[in-house]
């Protein structure tokens, strides 16, 4: 299916494309925990995915090994999506509270161990 996604005030927008939505993931580490999104079940391919055509409007945290780039919008300051490896190369991970016409709150939703992974360096 083809998704098309947004933050909160539309100045972020995003494709992709992956099989029906049906089910989504919550990450317990330090960082999810404080955002409380629900996030696609799995990564979704680099060649599948339609990232936001202005980097500018984009922020952008690293944390812990620095390998997981974490946008957001500048305007309105909605996480939109992780981008796994240099230009998303190892997949994205989407905000599904961004997808457009997808109620998270039907979603069976599991738990990723984020917390018990070794912070390094810090």
């Amino acid at each position: 299916m083809d998704y098309q996604a947004s933050c909160h005030c539309g100045r972020v927008r995003f494709s992709f494309r992956s099989p029906e939505i049906t089910t989504g993931c919550r990450c317990d580490c330090s960082l999810c925990q404080r955002r409380g999104a629900v996030l696609s079940s799995g990564y979704i391919p680099a060649a599948d995915f339609t990232p936001h055509a202005k980097p500018e409007d984009l922020g952008r945290y690293l944390w812990n090994e620095k390998v997981l780039n974490n946008y957001f919008c500048k305007t309105c300051g909605i996480f939109t999506y992780i981008a796994d490896g240099e230009n998303g190369k190892d997949g994205y991970r989407v905000n599904l509270g961004c997808v457009e016409g997808l109620d998270v709150f039907t979603l069976e939703v599991t738990r990723i161990d984020g917390k018990s992974v070794p912070l390094v360096g810090h």
